[in-house]
């Protein structure tokens, strides 16, 4: 073989040899970018893991306050309705209310309601009124179903976000004086809640609130493992990547 030959062979086998994983060598700067890569997925195990098993101590807790409140409620399932409820302790003789009144339930599916009654007039909206502070339900238009009237008696069933803010807004003044206004495009009437009426409303709410904690930790467990189970999937690739080599 020529010299000049061999002076062509030698840079065209070093090429070769860098197309090659088996020749390719790795800067520095790769091996450490590497190395904190999986440096940080331990970290992140690390992490999951404490977080995992702080929300497993929450949902005890949670799950022992829920079971704690459930205890002041009485479990209603009325062949003539769709679905059972809670409603709290002393109450269940009293509903379906026959005056002006507002009171609150826990359904089946654990969906918070405010049912309101008035009495000689019309509504299909309330606010709730205290410590100079307002908040109002959604707009419920008569239909016979949510929003009927029976004689001089109108009833309305509210549900949703905007419940919610009522049912929480009452829980939260429940030491102070609260109206109830009752709307129809105008005022139609009002009520300075009882303090009976306020304090089941607010420990109707307390169930409610309580349940739907509890259910985002337990829709948190799944969400941390699974992280948890990613960080390792890739861990463990990157091993057998490495034995191949």
């Amino acid at each position: 073989m020529t010299k000049d030959i061999k002076r062509l062979l030698i840079p065209i086998a070093s090429v070769v040899c860098l197309l090659l994983p088996s020749c390719r060598v790795k800067t520095p700067e790769a091996v450490q970018e590497r190395q904190n890569w999986l440096l940080s997925l331990n970290d992140s195990i690390t992490k999951y893991e404490k977080e995992r098993a702080d929300v497993e101590v929450q949902l005890k807790e949670a799950q022992e306050k829920v079971g704690g409140i459930v205890g002041y409620f009485d479990y209603v399932n009325n062949p003539r309705q769709v679905e059972g409820y809670y409603i709290f302790n002393g109450w269940k003789d009293k509903y379906p209310m026959q005056k002006t009144a507002l009171v609150a339930r826990v359904t089946e599916d654990e969906r918070f309601e405010l049912i309101a009654t008035l009495t000689g007039g019309q509504f299909n909206e309330i606010g709730v009124m205290g410590a100079g502070e307002t908040v109002s339900s959604d707009v419920v238009p008569h239909d016979q179903a949510l929003n009927y009237r029976a004689g001089n008696l109108n009833t309305v069933c509210f549900y949703g976000a905007k419940a919610d803010s009522v049912g929480e807004f009452i829980s939260s003044h429940s030491t102070t004086e609260i109206t109830v206004v009752y709307l129809d495009g105008k005022k139609t009437g009002s009520l300075i809640l009882p303090s009976d009426e306020k304090q089941m409303v607010a420990r109707t709410w307390e169930l409610y609130a309580a349940q739907r904690h509890l259910h985002s930790l337990e829709k948190e467990l799944p969400r941390l493992s699974g992280k948890i189970a990613a960080c390792r999937r890739m861990l463990e690739k990157a091993d057998s990547t490495a034995d191949r080599r």
